[in-house]
This record gives C-alpha cells, structure tokens and sequence, in this order.
C-alpha cells in the first residue's frame, strides 16, 4: 500500500480507538455519581482529555497534518489519563465493598448461618470459590 492510504488507515484506526475510548470514559463518569466528589471529578477530568485528544486529531488526514506539539500534547493527556484511571481503580478497589462489585452472581460469598442448612441445588451450575 501506498504510504499516504497507510497513514489514513492507520488514523482512521486511531480515531475509532479515542471514539471507542471516550465512550468508555463517559459510562465511567456516569457511573462515579455514585462515588464522592473527587473520583466525579478525576473521571471527568479523564473523559475530557480524551475529548481534547479526539478534537486535535480529528482533522487530521495524513501524519503531516500533526505538529510535533499536538502529538506531545496528546501523549501527555493520555499519560494523565491512565493515571488517573489507575487512581480510580485504587480508590474503588479499596472503598468498596466487594458483594457491590460482583453483584449478585457471587453466591460463594453470600454467608449463611452455620446452623441453617443451604439449597445447594438452585446454584447448580455456578462457578464457586473454596
């Protein structure tokens, strides 16, 4: 293939990945409301840089198209963002409680008094722990 379809394939590709990123970001920042303000505020934070991202690079149509600037300030920006995505995950992983993560397809986890015994049979089929 010639170079300039490369470019523009690979561009395309580029594009589709924030598109697909930012997407990804927003269900995330929709769902922190239910944390406190700070992760709210670092979710938004990540989505819009992603937004920022999106916007320096959607014009483009060829590798000559972006300056070396836009391109440090774009691996900048997704740099943050993985950081704090990185906090995010800490900050949940240690403040929540793990029955609210996995939902209600745990049951390994649900406790039961030792003295009442358990209907094994409508977990028939499910993955347990222990």
């Amino acid at each position: 293939l010639p170079i300039p379809q490369v470019e523009a394939r690979t561009l395309a590709m580029l594009q589709g990945l924030l598109h697909q990123l930012h997407a990804t970001c927003s269900h995330l920042a929709a769902g922190a409301r239910a944390f406190p303000s700070s992760v709210q505020e670092t979710a938004g934070h990540v989505r819009h840089g992603v937004e920022g991202v999106q916007a320096s690079l959607a014009s483009a149509r060829s590798f000559q198209d972006l300056s070396g600037l836009v391109l440090a300030q774009s691996r900048d920006a997704v740099t943050r963002a993985q950081l704090s995505l990185e906090g995010l995950l800490e900050h949940v992983g240690q403040h929540t409680p793990l029955p609210w993560l996995l939902g209600p397809f745990a049951p390994a986890l649900v406790e039961y008094p030792e003295d009442v015994p358990v209907d094994m049979s409508k977990w028939e089929g499910c993955d347990t722990v222990g």
